[in-house]
């Protein structure tokens, strides 16, 4: 008997748990019915698809009609999607959807479409020769430069403007940059990489945003015959080519290599049937070359290297016949 009293008293001084209910709607739980826009932040002339977004069914059974610039779009009568062409720069075109339900009550949603051109400029900091016509192209490690172009229609003020820059969704410069339209960033291993920026108001409310993959190549190296009288010729040297004369002047010529490493370059160095060999003029990519065996060949190797990003750097060997 005992030990049920002190069993009672225990159950007694138990301290009570309240159980509370939530109304999920009153958070903000149940979703409302919106326009949705892909892309979000149109350019001037996207094709934009709007789509009617109802997660909690409120909009079952009713007639859905949609306008666009105030004109009906019969084709899109009772479809939750419609597509149609964003306007000019700095328009403001509205696009509306009305939905009658079967009580005969009607809601209307609108969204304003302002598109803004925004477009980044690409500026790999590499070498290529004055004659190629492609263009440069980043390599591992070699310095990128981008440009944010922006425009709505008039013009904007750049301190008016916050940009954030993202690399493969890694903010770059640690963070948003008022008036930062530009930026500089090393590129990083791989074969590519995305490069995406957001252009918001001082407000934080988005304007327009953009994203662009960059790839990244290998640096390249290519050797051409140097004439004193025409110069150097566009047109590349291949290995076991037949050269007139008994002298030959060769310019070992680097392709996306970064201009910090070909201008003042850590490795370069020419060798000539595997002994190294000083090529005896200020340029370091130049060397004249003299027959000296009764053959004619001449096994031709450069090697241009940084000893700081040691992929920064090619070698390219060549057989010659002269």
């Amino acid at each position: 008997m005992r030990s049920l009293v002190l069993l009672a008293a225990f159950i007694i001084l138990l301290p009570s748990v309240a159980v509370a209910q939530f109304d999920m709607s009153a958070l903000g739980g149940t979703p409302q019915i919106a326009i949705t826009l892909s892309p979000t932040h149109p350019s001037p002339g996207d094709v934009v698809t709007a789509s009617l977004d109802d997660y909690a069914g409120g909009m079952f059974g009713a007639q859905i009609n949609w306008r666009y610039a105030g004109a009906p779009i019969p084709s899109a009568t009772n479809q939750r999607q419609v597509q149609f062409v964003a306007g000019d720069a700095g328009s403001d075109t509205p696009i509306e959807v009305t939905l009658t339900r079967t009580q005969g009550d009607t809601q209307t949603l609108r969204q304003v479409i302002s598109p803004v051109f925004m477009d980044i400029i690409i500026e790999p900091q590499t070498r290529v020769p004055d004659w190629y016509s492609g263009r440069a192209l980043p390599s591992l490690g070699s310095q990128v430069n981008a440009t944010v172009l922006l425009n709505d229609g008039s013009f904007i003020d750049p301190q008016s403007v916050v940009y954030t820059w993202r690399m493969n969704q890694r903010v770059l410069e640690g963070g948003s940059i008022r008036a930062g339209n530009q930026v500089a960033f090393p590129t990083p291993r791989g074969s590519s990489v995305v490069l995406s920026v957001t252009a918001a108001d001082l407000s934080g409310n988005t304007i327009a945003s953009r994203a662009v993959r960059v790839n990244i190549v290998q640096p390249e190296l290519g050797f051409y015959e140097k004439h004193a009288l025409y110069g150097m010729q566009a047109i590349p040297t291949i290995s076991g080519a037949t050269l007139i004369g008994s002298v030959v002047t060769l310019q070992a010529e680097p392709f996306f290599l970064d201009t910090r490493v070909y201008n003042r370059p850590d490795v370069a160095e020419w060798e000539i049937n595997s002994v190294r060999t000083p090529n005896g003029t200020n340029n370091p990519y130049e060397i004249t070359l003299q027959r000296t065996r009764s053959d004619g060949r001449t096994n031709v190797n450069f090697h241009v290297r940084s000893l700081q990003e040691i992929l920064q750097g090619s070698e390219e060997a060549i057989t010659l016949n002269f």
